[in-house]
């Protein structure tokens, strides 16, 4: 009804209509039939003005030339729980109409503060691909990770280590516990250093296996470098990403039944996987390792039955291996090469400024008792602080939070501050408790005996006085006032 009434009074007001009007009335005869001709779509209709073009089914209301009217009509459509947020303009050029229609609803959408926050991404992420350096030796780099959470076996292991070399390709399947810890994942590490000595690097995830005190002080003693994937950039380690699926589809050919049995076939998993051509290097791992690949029984049934003597003398044989490991390192480069072409088709490459401020993708375990299903996609926004490298930042993500505050570009967005304040939504605080968040403190005052700040609300365009007792949640932004407060005694 309130829409209806400010339409009303906008078509006696509005400058179209009466345009027309008086245009007509200075008009002859027969331009006037012209004139209706021209402004035919427009009549008046129960007092309103409407509008119908050739294309349109139903007559639609005309909105005055009114912007708080109009941003009140698309806030009824997109910002109500009945009319959700997508979809805003087939729902509304159904029913009403006024000049440039779609640019004014795309320009209220992009200064949604809960779409900014709670859509998800649906472009290419910014960033151009940076590969990691090839190795220049075989085992001197490797990468690692673990596979969980599968049905447990006769010999109580549910999880598999998985090391990989970076350049050779080659792998090794080691079955543990989910549980097991860093220095179990230590233990562990023998069944590669016995094989093939100790890495110069390493590269994995930020498991919290390899991020702890015991796993970091091992390998800096030994001198071996930790290389770990920035937040939210599995591709980071995408060698040993990619091997998972790879290995999990082979036990699926040849788990039994109950599923309990999958670690006695890993041996052979392990040697079906290093004897297959590996698309980047255009070789088997075993060839790129070791300068051959091992009889399996058909092929040493083969050669039985053939009588094949191959002669495997020393000159010749590290003449080959030199080969191999030119031409293994050769077709790493041309597959990074590839990868990257394909990689940094369409998009863009973002650069940072430090003090620039960005909203990171809402991480999938945050602690909290509610399900990140529902939850926003993005947080923020953060400042950026330092670069770290080429495409790797640092944001100034608070000391007690558990997300790692080094990012990749194609993990963060730019934030836009929104100039329409939008309803603020409820949050799980700190102590479980549901409330709103604190932006900052502005100002403090005696009451009553007791002591009251200021507090400027995330989302809310009115301060409100709390008692201090309400803003036992965030003490360091109390502190920081405080401080702001001695620092203006200081200067007078």
């Amino acid at each position: 009804m309130e829409l209806r009434t400010h339409s009303v009074e906008g078509t006696i007001s509005n400058p179209i209509p009466t345009a027309i009007k008086q245009r007509s009335a200075t008009l002859k005869p027969k331009q006037r039939k012209q004139h209706r001709k021209l402004y035919r779509c427009y009549f008046e209709k129960h007092d309103l003005l409407q509008y119908q073009s050739p294309a349109d089914d139903n007559p639609r209301i005309v909105v005055p030339n009114d912007a708080k009217l109009r941003q009140q009509i698309i806030g009824k459509c997109h910002d109500t729980n009945y009319g959700g947020h997508p979809g805003a303009y087939l729902k509304l050029v159904r029913h009403w109409y006024w000049a440039k229609m779609l640019k004014s609803i795309q320009k209220y959408i992009a200064d949604c503060e809960p779409c900014r926050r709670n859509k998800p991404r649906l472009t290419k992420a910014p960033g151009l691909l940076e590969p990691l350096k090839i190795p220049d030796e075989r085992w001197r780099s490797i990468s690692m990770d673990f596979i969980t959470d599968l049905p447990q076996t006769k010999r109580k292991v549910n999880s598999i280590w998985v090391v990989v070399d970076r350049l050779t390709k080659r792998c090794h399947f080691v079955p543990t516990t989910k549980t097991v810890t860093a220095e179990g994942v230590a233990q562990l590490f023998d069944h590669i250093c016995k094989l093939h000595g100790m890495p110069t690097n390493i590269v994995s995830d930020r498991d919290r296996k390899f991020v702890s005190a015991f796993w970091q002080h091992i390998f800096k003693s030994v001198g071996t470098r930790l290389s770990m994937t920035v937040a939210h950039c599995a591709q980071g380690d995408g060698q040993t990403e990619r091997m998972n699926p790879t290995l999990e589809e082979y036990l699926r050919n040849y788990v039994g039944p109950l599923q309990d049995d999958w670690d006695l076939h890993l041996p052979n998993a392990e040697f079906a996987i290093n004897s297959t051509v590996n698309s980047s290097t255009k070789l088997a791992p075993f060839e790129t390792d070791l300068g051959y690949i091992p009889l399996n029984p058909l092929q040493l049934a083969a050669e039985q039955c053939q009588n094949v003597l191959k002669s495997r003398r020393g000159a010749e044989f590290q003449e080959r291996q030199n080969a191999i490991l030119f031409r293994c390192r050769e077709a790493l480069a041309q597959a990074q090469e590839r990868m990257r072409n394909i990689y940094d088709r369409n998009r863009e490459e973002q650069v940072f400024n430090v003090g620039d401020q960005y909203e990171e993708p809402c991480p999938k375990h945050t602690g909290l008792p509610n399900s990140s299903k529902f939850g926003p996609k993005w947080f923020g926004p953060y400042t950026v602080v330092r670069k770290v490298h080429n495409h790797v930042y640092e944001l100034n993500i608070q000391a007690g939070n558990k997300l790692h505050p080094v990012f990749n570009t194609g993990s963060l967005k730019p934030y836009k501050e929104s100039t329409r304040l939008s309803k603020p939504s409820e949050v799980i605080l700190a102590d479980g408790s549901v409330g709103h968040v604190v932006k900052s403190i502005k100002g403090k005052r005696r009451r009553k005996r007791r002591t009251e700040f200021l507090v400027e609300w995330v989302a809310e365009e009115q301060s409100t006085w709390e008692p201090v007792d309400n803003l036992s949640q965030v003490p360091d932004l109390i502190a920081k006032f405080e401080e702001g407060r001695r620092k203006k005694r200081r200067r007078r």
